[in-house]
């Protein structure tokens, strides 16, 4: 393995469900990373159901991604053990790659054109979310209000006490 870069390896069986369900995601993640350039970092794939697993590794679980730091190869290695989706595999690498690269924004999984999109849904869905909050809110200080008129009329029918005396006023 190359000394000078972090290298990013996925431990998979071809022949397992678990795999070919999680491949898009591992596909998606490796592309999103070409795209944008991520260039100290190497990615790779290791099938265990033609390869032997290395002596100096142990995995949980398949398919496993393991982060191997530039310049020291050895254990104990990072594994992993996240959401396995693109954005949290993206985050992860990011969080312990030894050489620190930058997104360019919050959402490195997405393409400028899917970014695009997802800003549109999280404003409509805010203003959605917002418009429903201010209707609630204005229908419960409709019935505190409501409550408090009933209250009001509910006291002024009953016979008022005279606070000085505490004797009813007829």
């Amino acid at each position: 393995m190359d000394e000078f870069f972090d290298v990013m390896v996925l431990f998979y069986s071809a022949s397992a469900q678990v795999t070919r369900d999680f491949w898009p995601y591992w596909k998606k993640t490796v592309e999103r990373f070409r795209a944008l350039k991520i260039d100290t970092l190497k990615i790779g794939r290791y099938d265990l159901s033609r390869n032997q697993l290395p002596d100096s590794l142990e995995l949980d679980s398949l398919p496993s991604i393991v982060m191997f730091p530039a310049r020291d190869k050895s254990p104990p290695h990072k594994m992993f053990h996240g959401k396995a989706k693109v954005r949290p595999i993206m985050l992860w690498a990011q969080e312990v790659a030894s050489i620190k690269f930058e997104f360019p924004n919050d959402t490195p999984h997405l393409d400028d054109e899917q970014r695009k999109a997802y800003l549109v849904q999280i404003k409509e869905r805010d203003e959605r979310v917002g418009a429903e909050r201010a209707k609630k809110k204005a229908e419960r200080i409709a019935k505190l209000k409501e409550e408090e008129d009933n209250q009001k009329a509910a006291g002024s029918q009953s016979p008022q006490t005279d606070k000085l005396t505490g004797h009813d006023e007829l």
